[in-house]
């Protein structure tokens, strides 16, 4: 039922969603000139091949779209405290959490996911990629913890929210550290990698699943990241409910 009424006012304004399937492209595909452009005709980019970093950058958009056309509802979730609506949910048979993440659905985001995956399949054929049913299994495991991941970060913003109701700098704070994940975390400092694998795991998210479907990832590369999504789940939770206990009513 949510996810209907969102598509229903998406789609009824016809030209805010066109402009914003437009922007989306344009976006994607400058960014894809530019990496072609970086990689250059030598074809290596830091120890990764072109080939490779161009799948690197198709799953984190792919990771990107699915999380927001999931998770949009934390967008508008400042509304529901500062109005008081939310002490009508907090009385629904509903967990909590349910409406500040999956509140609202982007139906707009959802459009892109078919083009987006046949290009990456495509591409991973016309390059050569042999993808086993292993490193699917692996991808699509990974991929999985990625979302979760994701899912916490936004349960994160929207405790912060309920604490403070502030959430719109934090939501560009968040994409904006998330966008590191356009490239491998390989190219940058040891200190940022690590930060970007255990305190803020967006390495987790976005570049160990796409090391998965390039076979760059052995078996036993799943288990830390699997470690360190459930931890960050279990943190997030935690931290939601030390918000709720926090929360004053707008009845109070």
């Amino acid at each position: 039922m949510v996810a209907s009424r969102a598509a229903q006012t998406q789609l009824l304004t016809n030209w805010g969603g066109l402009l914003f399937l437009i922007g989306k492209i344009v976006r994607f595909s400058i960014f894809l000139v530019f990496l072609l452009t970086v990689s250059g005709p030598q074809k290596i980019f830091l120890g990764y091949s072109k080939q490779q970093v161009i799948i690197f950058y198709l799953i984190f958009n792919l990771m990107d779209s699915v999380s927001q056309f999931l998770f949009r509802g934390a967008y508008l979730f400042r509304n529901l405290i500062v109005t008081g609506n939310y002490d009508l949910d907090l009385l629904k048979p509903l967990p909590s959490y349910f409406r500040p993440v999956f509140g609202w659905t982007d139906i707009l985001d959802f459009l892109t996911l078919p083009p987006l995956l046949f290009y990456l399949f495509w591409y991973l054929e016309k390059n050569f990629y042999l993808v086993s049913i292993f490193n699917l299994i692996q991808f699509f495991f990974l991929f999985a913890i990625g979302l979760t991941i994701s899912f916490a970060f936004h349960l994160i913003i929207c405790a912060i929210c309920v604490l403070t109701t502030e959430i719109d700098s934090l939501i560009l704070i968040y994409r904006d550290i998330s966008s590191m994940g356009r490239f491998p975390i390989d190219i940058y400092p040891q200190i940022i990698q690590d930060i970007l694998t255990f305190i803020i795991p967006i390495a987790v998210m976005m570049t160990i699943p796409a090391k998965a479907l390039t076979g760059l990832l052995s078996w036993q590369g799943m288990i830390i990241p699997s470690l360190i999504g459930v931890f960050f789940s279990l943190i997030s939770f935690r931290f939601w409910r030390f918000a709720l206990r926090k929360y004053s009513s707008a009845s109070s």
